[in-house]
């Protein structure tokens, strides 16, 4: 029977061209979150843990990336986007690599790199993961042009024809006066990516918003929202998305904090509303905080906050978090996530005896 039923699917797919991630789809979604817990300590212990967070039951499940290579340095979750995550796994010789993994299925695909071309990962360029009439993946990074000006290479990568190819002009409305390096977490809406990155050169750095729009394939800069207060020091900062007025926006969490060590949080939404005209308007402050959190993210509109013991939003507790016993300060990466049973062609699946804790 379930031969039959296999086979169905397989003629029907290839008779309507019906996308395997609409074929396989759960019957009910469910609202789901990627936390990725960075930890850190003085003993210079760091890593990683990496939870899958059902909001509706606060049922936080931990999860283990699949080792692809033979290194222990570590990851970077680049995005998640239908069911599938994008990932950098770092490593000290010519075996880090990009790769995809659908948590669902346990299945993992690397992504082959073009040999004339040195491999490059965050944070010394950009990376984004998005679908459009099928899955991306966008690279950009920084060269010097002339003795006073830089410029941007970007590469674009398709999933279903396996290959890279250069994206030409991309940054024409792009000025530059440095290298450019990612510092944060990257986010998608609608057809735009958008990066927080510093441009440094030897005399100054200065943090911006770098953005592509992948439907006419160009990358423009945005200037940070402006601080009015003069006495206080920015913690952090993080993107995000927020519906404002109807509309999905690019929203920037920011994290000041006082001379008295007290802490809170502005979330800004960069709107058109203005003749259009786009500019960054405050929507929420949040705080003061006597005590450390650490923003995690935007869940329908709602601000998530984390302490050591718990994720909180203004409506109450979202998930307890396990217990830390070796005295680590953290910082989070939220990602959407949506279980999806779309297969990774040609790929064997890696064993949960050869994963990264």
């Amino acid at each position: 029977m379930k031969t039959f039923q296999n086979r169905f699917k397989s003629f029907i797919q290839k008779v309507v061209e019906i996308p395997n991630h609409f074929l396989f789809s759960p019957k009910t979604k469910k609202p789901l979150l990627i936390l990725d817990r960075f930890y850190f300590n003085t003993n210079n212990v760091c890593g990683h843990h990496l939870f899958l967070l059902d909001i509706k039951t606060k049922h936080l499940k931990e999860l283990h990336i699949p080792r692809v290579t033979n290194s222990d340095m570590g990851y970077k979750i680049i995005a998640s986007c239908n069911g599938l995550l994008c990932i950098a796994h770092y490593s000290l010789d010519q075996y880090s690599t990009l790769f995809l993994w659908n948590p669902t299925t346990k299945q993992t695909k690397r992504i082959i790199e073009q040999q004339t071309q040195p491999l490059l990962l965050p944070p010394n360029c950009l990376i984004g993961f998005y679908e459009s009439d099928g899955f991306y993946i966008v690279r950009f990074h920084s060269f010097e042009n002339t003795k006073t000006s830089y410029a941007i290479r970007g590469e674009k990568y398709s999933l279903s024809k396996g290959v890279w190819r250069e994206i030409k002009g991309c940054d024409q409305n792009l000025i530059l006066k440095g290298d450019l390096f990612w510092t944060e977490n990257t986010v998608t809406v609608k057809e735009t990516l958008f990066w927080v990155a510093m441009e440094v050169n030897e005399k100054v750095s200065h943090e911006m918003i770098i953005a592509f729009n992948s439907f006419n394939n160009v990358v423009s800069n945005l200037e940070m929202p402006c601080n009015s207060r003069k006495d206080c020091v920015e913690v952090y900062k993080k993107l995000a998305v927020y519906s404002y007025k109807g509309s999905s926006s690019v929203a920037l969490m920011t994290c000041s904090e006082s001379k008295n060590m007290e802490q809170w949080l502005d979330l800004w939404v960069l709107c058109d509303e203005y003749e259009d005209i786009e500019c960054w308007i405050k929507v929420q402050t949040i705080g003061m905080f006597s005590r450390l959190e650490r923003p995690v993210g935007v869940w329908k509109n709602q601000v998530l906050m984390a302490t050591n013991s718990l994720i909180h939003s203004v409506g109450g507790v979202v998930a307890f978090l396990p217990e830390d016993d070796i005295g680590a300060e953290f910082s989070y990466i939220s990602l959407n996530y949506e279980e999806r049973f779309y297969p990774l062609n040609d790929v064997v699946e890696i064993l949960d005896t050869n994963e990264i804790s």
